[in-house]
């Protein structure tokens, strides 16, 4: 949330008015709602939407992370808690004592930090890193568990002095009643008593005895009764005994004060780790309830680009799901690309400013961490602006068209190519040729400076623009005519009408009335056909383009289903030849150990050994194996694969007594086993010196490995790569680069924008390779 009062005109100023135009402090009540304690309620007040792209990722990344535990095991603990804030700071303080009960406080939310740390290590994810910190301090807490009851009242298991003293209390309390009711029972004395009970007052025991029987009982007056009839009085005979009484009670509180004192100077040096782990409760228990919230529209978590562009499908405005339910109507829509502008026309409550609205709000929700009401990616906008509604001012003495136009005004003052900007019915308010004029003016402004904008007019002006002008979509929200409501429903590449003329025919306004309004609009609408027929040509366009998009589409599924057959015929051709190699290597065996045992049993019986030794010399020979054999050296210059790596190398050097040699890989000598090369003449080597040569892995071979590659060699391999998936009709190719310092990564994110065989760039998910691995979809 912004903090302090930004100046007029400021970015932050702007932004903040752009956050109330589109309802953002009212999504974050509702999110405040679901929050179970004060600490999240804290954390969602002060969340921010305008940060970096890095901290908008980790909060998606713990929204994930708790939706997949949630999934997995559900059972979060979630319930309300004390604020225990400024107990923390005092207790930090030299010299302070907390109290019993507010101790107790603290105790509540340490055990619920206990049951977070429990939650937090079930899984290896984001949010491991808070369970350590969330973790209280096992003595604190276990002093607080065995030395308080609920009510903040010390046991006796506190500390043993505490046990002794109590004990010693409870006997001498004990002793001291025995002996005053023995007095309460002497029949000389029946008649002295007013109320024959042992009364307390200031921590002594005593009798109540009538006024006038005052010298029948000697002792020592403590009180009086309001009437004055009644002494109270403690007998000679239990003075000693009070007074150890009285001496164990003070010794009792100086021990009860020791323990909370000590406790006290426990809990703060506890203090700053404990008031960070406060805020990481808060954290936790805000994305908690984000889900809950994101459940509602039945929410996705988003994925943020890096660029100013975003394509989101299903598009609903969250405000408007939590009203009305599945009754809002989704829309699909993407911008910042190769589009820059929209323009959006149609009728009044046609759902313009709605889909204007959600578009912003969805990206405010995503930059918080929520769940959106959508599927796809959010772009990442520096700055978000947003002029909507009427902008009146009457202490300023603005007009509406007055204070719209300020806004504008500091609007492009600020505007950049990472900002989204969105205008809501732009030159109303004044004469209508001039705020059309204003409104194109601005527009183009926006549009050529690369901003990514969103309009909405019923302006024809705008129309005519939107259709001129490349880069630059036009959209309508239909309507049925015959129902008269509107469909909201976007309809890219055509305008939608206002249906003025239609809805006030279809009211009853007077047939000359409308004879004269239908004159006039024809007046206005004379070179409309032209733009009706370039708009028709831009759908037919498209609409081919959308077609060859399906055949290409079929064409690879249908490759890939053959591409699939294969494979299962030649593994199972493998299985059959592995299946008969095994049976003849079997037969063979049997034949050889009967030809054996034949030997044996002839030399036995004493018959011709030379025939036995030959007989074993041959089955020695046919059972040999032919890998026994050591492997000629090839000679130098020789070139072939090095396996391991699956990369073209040379020989260099020999070395025939360790069964090695010498090849020149990437620039650097290397000795390896001579297993691991194979010989091919027909590999050509990289023209540079320690260029790698592409080979696709056998066992992955849609994934090409980059690690450890300059920019200039890895950025070949993986255009022979792609060239290669295209021409096999692959879909899609995963690139390991690893993490490292991210230089490969980002080559391969400036690659995928670049091509134009690539439909999409994303990470993998954490189980296939995560930020290590690129994913590209192809055409």
């Amino acid at each position: 949330m912004e903090s302090g009062i930004a100046a007029p005109g400021s970015p932050d100023a702007l932004r903040l008015a752009a956050q109330n135009a589109l309802e953002l402090p009212l999504l974050r009540q509702h999110w405040l709602d679901r929050c179970a304690h004060i600490y999240a309620r804290r954390y969602v007040s002060s969340l921010n939407p305008a940060v970096s792209a890095q901290e908008i990722r980790q909060r998606l990344e713990r929204s994930a992370a708790l939706q997949q535990r949630l999934a997995d095991t559900p059972g979060m603990p979630a319930a309300e808690l004390p604020d225990i804030t400024d107990l923390v700071l005092l207790a930090s303080r030299p010299a302070a004592v907390l109290t019993g009960m507010e101790l107790v406080r603290v105790r509540r939310v340490l055990e619920l930090a206990a049951e977070y740390a429990r939650f937090l290590t079930a899984a290896e994810d984001i949010l491991s890193s808070d369970a350590e910190l969330l973790a209280p301090n096992g003595v604190l807490l276990g002093r607080l568990q065995s030395g308080l009851d609920v009510d903040g009242v010390l046991l006796d298991s506190a500390s043993p002095e505490l046990a002794r003293l109590r004990q010693q209390l409870r006997i001498q309390r004990a002793q001291v009643q025995q002996q005053l009711k023995g007095l309460l029972q002497e029949r000389e004395r029946r008649d002295i008593w007013q109320d024959p009970h042992v009364v307390q007052r200031g921590g002594r025991f005593l009798l109540p005895v009538k006024a006038n029987f005052k010298g029948r009982l000697r002792g020592i007056v403590h009180d009086r009764s309001a009437s004055g009839e009644t002494l109270f009085i403690e007998p000679l005979a239990v003075v000693e005994q009070n007074n150890l009484l009285v001496e164990l009670e003070a010794a009792q509180r100086q021990e009860e004060e020791r323990i909370l004192r000590s406790l006290t100077t426990l809990l703060g040096s506890e203090a700053e780790r404990l008031q960070l782990a406060l805020q990481r409760m808060g954290r936790l228990e805000a994305v908690r309830a984000g889900l809950e919230l994101g459940a509602v529209w039945d929410g996705t978590i988003p994925l943020l680009r890096d660029s100013p562009s975003f394509c989101l499908r299903a598009l609903r405005h969250p405000l408007l799901v939590l009203r009305h339910g599945s009754a809002v109507v989704a829309n699909d829509l993407a911008l910042g690309s190769e589009v820059k502008q929209l323009l959006i026309t149609g009728p009044n409550t046609g759902g313009k400013s709605a889909l204007l609205k959600a578009v912003g709000l969805v990206h405010l929700a995503g930059y918080l961490g929520l769940p959106i009401p959508a599927e796809g990616e959010l772009g990442y906008f520096s700055s978000l602006y947003a002029v909507i509604g009427d902008a009146q001012d009457l202490q300023a003495d603005l007009s509406s068209f007055s204070g719209q136009m300020r806004q504008v005004r500091d609007l492009l003052a600020q505007a950049t190519s990472n900002s989204l900007i969105l205008l809501d019915e732009l030159g109303n308010g004044t004469d209508p040729r001039e705020g059309a004029a204003l409104a194109q003016a601005v527009a183009a402004s926006l549009r050529d400076r690369g901003v990514v904008t969103i309009l909405t007019s019923h302006m024809a002006v705008l129309k005519r623009y939107a259709l001129r002008e490349d880069g630059v979509l036009l959209g309508g929200m239909g309507f049925d005519i015959e129902q008269l409501r509107p469909t909201y429903r976007l309809q890219l590449g055509r305008a939608g009408a206002s249906q003025g003329l239609l809805i006030a025919r279809k009211i009853g306004l007077p047939d000359p009335v409308m004879a004269l309004a239908d004159a006039i609009h024809a007046g206005e609408q004379e070179h409309w056909e032209s733009w009706e027929d370039r708009r028709d040509a831009l759908l037919r366009a498209a609409e081919e383009q959308a077609a060859r998009a399906q055949a290409a589409a079929e064409e690879q599924d249908r490759l890939r289903a053959q591409l699939r057959r294969e494979a299962e015929k030649a593994a199972a051709l493998r299985l059959r030849a592995e299946d008969e190699a095994r049976q003849e290597w079997q037969k063979m065996l049997a034949e050889a150990r009967s030809q054996v045992r034949a030997a044996i049993a002839g030399l036995k019986q004493g018959r011709d050994t030379q025939a036995a030794s030959v007989t074993l010399d041959r089955l020695d020979q046919q059972l040999a194996s032919p890998s026994s054999e050591a492997q000629a050296l090839p000679a130098p210059g020789t070139r072939g694969l090095f396996l391991p790596l699956r990369q073209v190398v040379e020989v260099r050097r020999l070395d025939a007594s360790g069964q090695r040699l010498q090849v020149d890989l990437r620039g650097k000598q290397l000795w390896i086993p001579l297993q691991q090369f194979q010989p091919d003449e027909k590999l050509a080597l990289p023209k540079e010196q320690g260029r790698s040569q592409y080979v696709a892995p056998e066992e992955h071979p849609w994934r090409l490995d980059l690690r450890g590659q300059r920019r200039d060699v890895a950025e070949a391999a993986l255009l022979r790569h792609l060239d290669a998936a295209v021409a096999a009709g692959r879909s899609q190719v995963e690139v390991l680069h690893g993490k490292g310092n991210g230089v490969l990564a980002e080559l391969v994110r400036e690659f995928a924008e670049q091509d134009p065989r690539v439909v999409a760039w994303r990470m993998a998910r954490p189980e296939h390779g995560g930020g290590g691995v690129s994913e590209l979809e192809l055409r």
